[in-house]
């Protein structure tokens, strides 16, 4: 069952692009006569990926071009939960001479979150309201419906304020709630070029706690 709730300062929509974002993709071969498959079109990026293997049993694939910080430190996030700071993954800058255009992926893992989902995600959506209250002139939080991440059951938060965009995925598990929080600044093509790589990279996560 999807819930979505209302709060006075966000207008909440829903994730139109959920099932367009985690659909699978499919070679169509209705389009060639010959019987063999189109080969499959490059990456939006053109960019090679490369596998990642991280500490507490998660992997993942991002573009071989993004940087990564093994951070392993604790402290308390702005979905308002202190957790391990697993990695941190970097791209490169988005806008040629913008230093401040870069998009990052957190992987986070919080050890004690609770035996409610739902209550933890409720208020990590609102210890994000809270986070980024002095950004709320133009912005709006859409709540997804669950989601599947390497197995386990998801949600994801999508919000966009006047300086960020962000896109938070909790995935809770037997050992932990994982959080792989992607964000950048909200200016189109940062917008863009995370966009061009998110569903890969999400598709990519394997958690073997």
């Amino acid at each position: 069952m999807k819930t979505f709730y209302r709060y006075p300062k966000i207008a909440i929509v829903m994730l139109v692009a959920a099932a367009v974002l985690f659909a699978g993709c499919t070679s169509d071969t209705s389009a060639n006569p010959g019987g063999q498959a189109a080969p499959a079109p490059a990456a939006a990026t053109g960019t090679a990926s490369g596998s990642a293997t991280l500490p507490y049993g998660v992997s993942l694939t991002v573009p071989a071009d993004w940087t990564r910080e093994d951070v392993l430190t604790s402290d308390v996030r702005d979905y308002g939960t202190r957790t391990i700071r697993i990695a941190q993954f970097t791209s490169p800058v988005t806008i040629p001479g913008d230093a401040a255009s870069q998009n990052t992926l957190s992987v986070d893992l919080d050890q004690n979150p609770g035996g409610d989902f739902e209550v933890y995600f409720n208020q990590a959506t609102l210890a994000l309201e809270k986070s980024y209250s002095t950004q709320l002139d133009s912005h709006s939080i859409v709540r997804s419906s669950t989601l599947q991440i390497s197995g386990f059951k998801s949600y994801e938060v999508d919000f966009q304020t006047a300086e960020v965009k962000g896109s938070y995925i909790f995935t809770s598990t037997d050992k932990g709630m994982y959080i792989f929080a992607f964000k950048g600044p909200a200016k189109p093509v940062p917008i863009q070029a995370l966009q061009a790589q998110i569903v890969g990279i999400h598709k990519s996560i394997r958690i073997t706690p």
